[in-house]
């Protein structure tokens, strides 16, 4: 199957593509402070409750990690003591509008595991009156979609996997009744031959959803072509970014596009239309509660042990500074609504942007010569390849952003 060579500056956008920033939305779970403990994250959480109007939440749980697989029962039991445990900590007022089931967990418990631990959810916080809950698959997985939908699943999402039957996934899934489906790409590798075959498969099938590719994972020889290939045939059958890497299919109501800060995207990669807290139950979940954000431990018996000692089993985390705090402000706006209204920021803040961002806005002009964005009045406009490059140009203004 041929690939459109990247137009003009190809060179350029073949290295840009393959060189984003790993770590725009959150810094990297290893710039987190062993400092922060338990003690520190209670606090966090007894100060959002303290919101006039608290945020709404959204749940992930995630799976083993490699290597750490064992009895599934004994995972979900420490599961339901991690929810129980931070459950006591939430206000009664807290509402849980969303659940994630991370990539993995759905193979690491049996279906009548899984329906303990969604059942488990409204028995320790309140929910909206239709919760959203995602489960990620993948596309190697033998698990039947039916089996999940029948759980208590609402949305599947199957990630990609070369050499497995993605789009067959995808297709089971939207004939076991999902409220949606969607299909995460993989960083292509350039010996993945059936990568452009399976997409078009999938555009054929018209899920709800389509996301790109994110360089937190990437492969041993990852391809430029097929990435931008990607892009391109994704817009071309009608899908509009909604923000972050999730595209929408064309029917779907469009997000509006402020770029007043409003919109979010959670640890999850999810992009909200409000900011939520993000409560990760699991080994090596993280967890942010407005501008404070943590990591569970990441080892099955150490684990174990803070659980029955009553903790939820932090291990590290960081408060963003004031600046920080801004930075997270303006790269949430460039991710979700590739747009920032920056006299809207400044009317928020009560301070001046450019003096807040005076070096980011040295390294813009060259991304204007490229045509990567665009200032119209106060506001900032990401272009079309710019969309697509959006880790980069929210990378100017976190300068501390790490690429490991």
């Amino acid at each position: 199957m041929s690939v459109e060579a990247l137009p003009l500056e190809g060179t350029l956008l073949r290295n840009c593509v393959l060189h984003q920033p790993r770590h725009v939305l959150f810094p990297a779970a290893s710039q987190f402070s062993p400092g922060f403990g338990e003690a520190s994250w209670r606090a966090a959480i007894r100060a959002s409750n303290e919101h006039l109007i608290p945020r709404v939440l959204t749940l992930g749980f995630q799976a083993f990690r490699a290597g750490q697989m064992g009895d599934p029962a004994v995972y979900l039991q420490a599961l339901l003591s991690g929810l129980q445990l931070q459950a006591g900590e939430l206000a009664e007022d807290r509402e849980v509008a969303a659940v994630v089931l991370q990539l993995g967990l759905a193979e690491a418990l049996p279906p009548a595991l899984l329906v303990q631990l969604l059942d488990a959810v409204p028995q320790h916080l309140r929910t909206v009156a239709r919760p959203q809950v995602e489960v990620r698959l993948d596309a190697g997985s033998d698990i039947a979609p039916a089996q999940l939908r029948e759980v208590g699943c609402t949305r599947l999402n199957v990630i990609d996997r070369a050499g497995a039957r993605g789009p067959e996934l995808l297709a089971q899934g939207q004939q076991a009744g999902f409220t949606a489906c969607y299909y995460q790409l993989r960083v292509p590798s350039s010996d993945d031959i059936g990568f452009l075959q399976r997409l078009h498969a999938v555009l054929a099938l018209a899920p709800e959803r389509i996301l790109l590719p994110s360089p937190c994972a990437s492969v041993e020889s990852p391809s430029a072509d097929y990435w931008w290939q990607a892009w391109t045939d994704v817009l071309a059958a009608g899908y509009l970014p909604m923000g972050g890497d999730h595209y929408q299919r064309a029917d779907g109501t469009p997000p509006a596009r402020r770029g007043d800060g409003a919109r979010h995207c959670d640890l999850a990669g999810v992009p909200r239309r409000d900011r939520s807290d993000f409560i990760g139950i699991g080994l090596g979940a993280c967890s942010q509660i407005g501008d404070v954000i943590c990591r569970q431990e990441s080892d099955m018996a150490r684990w174990q042990s803070r659980l029955q000692a009553g903790h939820s089993g932090v291990v590290a985390g960081l408060i963003f500074s004031e600046h920080e705090r801004l930075t997270d402000e303006v790269v949430q706006s460039i991710a979700c609504d590739h747009a920032l209204d920056v006299a809207a920021f400044e009317w928020r803040n009560g301070l001046p942007f450019a003096e807040c961002f005076e070096e980011a806005l040295t390294a813009l002009p060259t991304m204007i010569d490229h045509g990567w964005v665009r200032w119209d009045g106060q506001q900032l406009h990401l272009q079309r390849e710019g969309q697509l490059l959006w880790r980069m140009i929210a990378a100017c203004f976190r300068t501390t952003t790490a690429d490991a």
